[in-house]
C-alpha cells in the first residue's frame, strides 16, 4: 500500500476505493499466474495479461517508470517491515497474535481436518494471510499519520476477522471432532477483534 504525501489528504471512501482496486490487482495476478509459471519469458507475459486490462493500473502510478516490471501494478513502498524488529513497534501484538493462529491453523488443515474440507480449508489460509498483511500495513502505518486510511484498513480487519469466523464455525459443524480446538481459536480471534475496536475507536477520535 502506497502512504505517499500525493494521498495523505484521501477521505475514508476513496481510500476504500484504492484498497478494493488493490486487492482486485493481487486476485486477477493469482489468477493469471498459474498459466504463465516457468515460461521463459514469465514475467513479461503476466504483464501483458495485465496491460490487457487498464483498469488494474494503481491510478497513481506514471506507466512508464514501471514499463517492463510488475511495479506498474504493485507500486507501493520498497522498504519492508523489519520483523526482527516488530515487537518494539506499536500494534504489533495484533501481527503476532495472527501470524501464530495462522501457523496453529495450518497444522490442523495438514494433519486433522478431512480430506473433503481442505479446499476450504486453504481458503480460510488465504483469509488469514490477508489479515496478516492488513495488520502489517497498520503497523507500518503508525507513523504515517494517515487517519482515514487506518479507519479503513482497520475495518477491512475487523472485516476479514468476521468471515473467519463464520468459516470456523462451519468447520466445527461439519467436522465435530475439531470442535474444542476451534472453540479456543475463535475464543483467541474474539480476543485480537476486541483489539482492533479499541484501535478503530481511538483513531476516530483523532
Amino acid at each position: 500500500m502506497d502512504f505517499s504525501s500525493n494521498n495523505q489528504n484521501w477521505n475514508e471512501f476513496r481510500w476504500e476505493k484504492e484498497i478494493r482496486q488493490d486487492e482486485k490487482r493481487i486476485r486477477h495476478y493469482f489468477r493469471i499466474l498459474p498459466a504463465c509459471l516457468d515460461l521463459p519469458d514469465e514475467e513479461d507475459s503476466i504483464i501483458n495479461k495485465l496491460m490487457s486490462q487498464a483498469d488494474l493500473v494503481n491510478s497513481e502510478v506514471n506507466l512508464n517508470k514501471g514499463e517492463g516490471s510488475l511495479d506498474v501494478f504493485f507500486e507501493g513502498d520498497e522498504e519492508h517491515l523489519d520483523i526482527s524488529d516488530l515487537k518494539e513497534r506499536r500494534y504489533s501484538d495484533i501481527y503476532l497474535n495472527l501470524h501464530k493462529l495462522s501457523l496453529e491453523w495450518n497444522i490442523i488443515v495438514v494433519r486433522d481436518l478431512r480430506q473433503s474440507l481442505r479446499k476450504s480449508g486453504l481458503i480460510t489460509t488465504c483469509t488469514l494471510g490477508r489479515l496478516i498483511a492488513r495488520s502489517i500495513d497498520i503497523i507500518e502505518l503508525e507513523e504515517a499519520h494517515i487517519f482515514q486510511l487506518k479507519i479503513s484498513l482497520l475495518k477491512r480487519i475487523l472485516g476479514g476477522i468476521n468471515d473467519l469466523l463464520g468459516q470456523l464455525n462451519s468447520f466445527a459443524r461439519q467436522q465435530c471432532t475439531l470442535k474444542d480446538k476451534l472453540n479456543i481459536f475463535t475464543l483467541q480471534l474474539h480476543n485480537i477483534r476486541e483489539k482492533v475496536i479499541n484501535i478503530l475507536d481511538e483513531t476516530r477520535t483523532k
